[in-house]
């Protein structure tokens, strides 16, 4: 059984839009308002005991805690007792500047979250949403329409929470429940993630396939220049600027899209071929073993590695693809053809070449030696010919996608 995320668009009348952003904005006064309690007992007791059974008697002497769903008042105590955890475990990891959880904007919408069987009914695109039960108008539940990827077949809506804010409107996020499915072939596949070629895939019968990372590159360069005009923080004032978290968002949102497609296309190319198994190397220690200097270090310490992983990881679930982890260290320093361990092989970034005679794509020799540590068995022969010629999928605009050979 897997999970799923669907964003969907909420079509509401303007009573029951008023309806629920008069309760997003409760949400807000809540969390505030339990903030500024424990700030409270921490100026009388030097501490603040931030726990369940603390908050809930903080909530009975907040009216605003009344006028929204009980769970979802719930989950607004949760958020204040996470946001604490944080900020103890790096006040703990020896982080001197972290700061406690500040005051949310008071114009600013909380998301409302409802959970199966308690405070939603989804009909297909009706959905009921349950409300406080105090509310001075009478008003008990509201009904909405949401817009979701009608091609996805799941069994029930674990949660949903609804948010808004003034780019996107309101929007619904649906946690569904949907089957695992079943592989239908038997073949292996070995992934080597980089920065170049966001993935470099092996396949059992020695064809390779390259994705490239170029693009996602581009954005981050350009939005680095962007964030270069902008006043960042310091060691004396952590906080970030209005505008640099806007940068952050923005950057944060397009990469994101393009790792989407490209895990999605990968996966799927998978699914056709009859893959069963999916090797990927070993994230662990990555940025402690990177070192090629502080310039390309920096770069390849905020590379998303680990978020790429878990965007093939799930995706292939939904297919009945196993994904399992190898350790990665040497592979790209190996030579495929005689074993021999030379970090000089690697002439450039996409080129390695053995005294033995082996030359390829240093991609392809990465995850070709990956192939082998994960199923005992080399996908290719000796000669350097099986892998002149990669396939390369470019990603040249956010709507298509273009192969190479």
């Amino acid at each position: 059984m897997s999970y799923l995320t669907l964003v969907a668009k909420v079509e509401a009348e303007p009573a029951a839009r008023e309806v629920l952003l008069d309760a997003m904005l409760c949400g807000t006064k809540v969390y505030n308002g339990l903030i500024y309690e424990l700030r409270q007992e921490y100026e009388r007791t030097g501490k603040s005991k931030v726990s369940k059974q603390n908050l809930n008697k903080i909530l009975k002497t907040l009216p605003r805690a009344k006028a929204y769903y009980s769970l979802s008042v719930q989950a607004t105590r949760d958020e204040v007792i996470g946001a604490y955890k944080s900020y103890f475990a790096l006040k703990k990891g020896g982080h001197a500047d972290a700061r406690p959880p500040g005051f949310r904007r008071k114009t600013s919408y909380s998301g409302l979250r409802y959970y199966d069987g308690y405070g939603i009914v989804l009909d297909g695109d009706q959905l009921t949403l349950s409300l406080g039960l105090s509310r001075l108008d009478g008003v008990r539940q509201v009904t909405v329409r949401v817009q979701y990827r009608d091609d996805v077949v799941f069994r029930r809506v674990v949660n949903v929470l609804l948010t808004y804010d003034t780019k996107n409107g309101m929007e619904a996020h649906l946690v569904v429940e949907v089957e695992d499915g079943q592989a239908h072939g038997t073949r292996k596949v070995a992934v080597d993630l980089g920065e170049i070629q966001a993935i470099s895939a092996m396949f059992d019968d020695g064809t390779d396939l390259l994705y490239s990372g170029r693009e996602i590159k581009a954005i981050r360069r350009y939005w680095q220049k962007v964030r270069a005009k902008v006043k960042p923080p310091t060691a004396e004032n952590r906080k970030k600027s209005r505008r640099y978290h806007q940068i952050e968002r923005k950057e944060s949102r397009q990469v994101n899209h393009l790792l989407q497609l490209i895990s999605k296309d990968f996966v799927e190319r998978c699914d056709q071929i009859g893959v069963n198994t999916i090797a990927i190397g070993k994230l662990t220690g990555i940025r402690e073993k990177i070192d090629y200097g502080e310039r390309l270090n920096q770069r390849l310490h905020a590379w998303p590695f680990a978020k790429l992983t878990n965007m093939i990881t799930y995706k292939a679930k939904r297919y009945g693809i196993q994904v399992i982890q190898v350790d990665e260290a040497y592979s790209s320093q190996t030579c495929h053809a005689c074993r021999k361990v030379a970090k000089a092989n690697r002439k450039t970034r996409g080129s390695y070449a053995c005294a033995c005679g082996w030359h390829t794509h240093a991609d392809v020799n990465s995850s070709a030696n990956l192939f082998q540590s994960a199923f005992q068995v080399s996908p290719l022969t000796r000669s350097s010919g099986d892998v002149a010629s990669p396939v390369v999928v470019s990603l040249i605009t956010r709507r298509h996608m273009v192969y190479e050979a």
